[in-house]
């Protein structure tokens, strides 16, 4: 008994638990994390408060103003095109394409693997979230309020509710929401200001090829791009309110102090 007294006076045993285990991994907890990030996102607007509802008022205000003026903003974009701005466009669209982006995220996940980077993986699939949630939400409100696109030909105020035509689900924009979910989450992670601009700068362009290639209105694209932008940071702020919860035991013996410790931190 003396000779292990003895052993343990200098001697701490420790241990630890991370409660976000694994959220820098493609597995169940991802799903988890996934499913509860979703419900608070949708579930959010009954704890807004004062400059939730001002950026609310704001998003709203500047959306219905675009709304008025998406005819003209329209016909604007179809006489001031030509050839290179087709060519450009038609290239910068792809950006927002599920396909592309699932590509992107895929390639910042296996990159953050083969590198060893935990943050490439965390950003890959914070983005992941983003853009699943924000474009679940935006398909319903695409089938719910069934406006009609640019090329139906019927006009910016033309409305067909609850339609499954591909040609009545304009509002909002998915390439803008999608675009800006993924740089947004990118920018959330990012301590480069060089990043940042790059990437809201790629989505800003990739709303913009929209409008140009007829198969947005302007309010389209930025009630999309919104969407996509506060999904993400909604996302990114839960994932840094998940933090860390660990778990310390510590056996002291000494001749003057005998003393065992459990910490927690959350």
């Amino acid at each position: 008994m003396l000779a292990f007294l003895m052993l343990l006076s200098s001697w701490t045993v420790s241990f630890s638990e991370e409660r976000s285990d694994s959220n820098d991994r493609i597995g169940k907890k991802f799903v988890l994390n996934l499913g509860r990030d979703f419900r608070d996102v949708v579930v959010a607007p009954k704890d807004w408060q004062g400059p939730d509802i001002f950026r609310l008022a704001a998003v709203f205000g500047t959306g219905t103003v675009l709304f008025t003026l998406d005819q003209d903003i329209f016909n604007w974009f179809q006489k001031n095109r030509t050839p290179a701005t087709s060519d450009f466009f038609g290239f910068i669209t792809k950006f927002g394409d599920g396909g592309f982006l699932a590509g992107l995220m895929a390639a910042m996940y296996i990159s953050g693997e083969i590198a060893g980077e935990s943050s490439l993986r965390k950003t890959a699939l914070l983005s992941l979230e983003s853009f699943i949630t924000a474009g679940v939400l935006t398909t319903g409100l695409k089938t719910i309020i069934g406006r009609a696109r640019p090329k139906a030909w019927e006009g910016s105020q033309s409305f067909h509710l609850f339609s499954s035509s591909a040609s009545y689900t304009s509002f909002p924009s998915g390439h803008a929401t999608a675009a800006f979910a993924v740089a947004t989450s990118i920018a959330e992670q990012s301590d480069s200001a060089v990043v940042d601009v790059l990437a809201y700068s790629l989505a800003t362009l990739v709303a913009v090829s929209r409008v140009h290639k007829e198969e947005h209105w302007a309010s389209d694209v930025f009630i999309g791009s919104a969407i996509g932008y506060f999904v993400a940071r909604k996302i990114a702020a839960l994932d840094r309110s998940r933090g860390r919860a660990k778990a310390t035991l510590a056996f002291q013996f000494t001749p003057r102090t005998k003393a065992l410790t459990l910490t927690l931190g959350f």
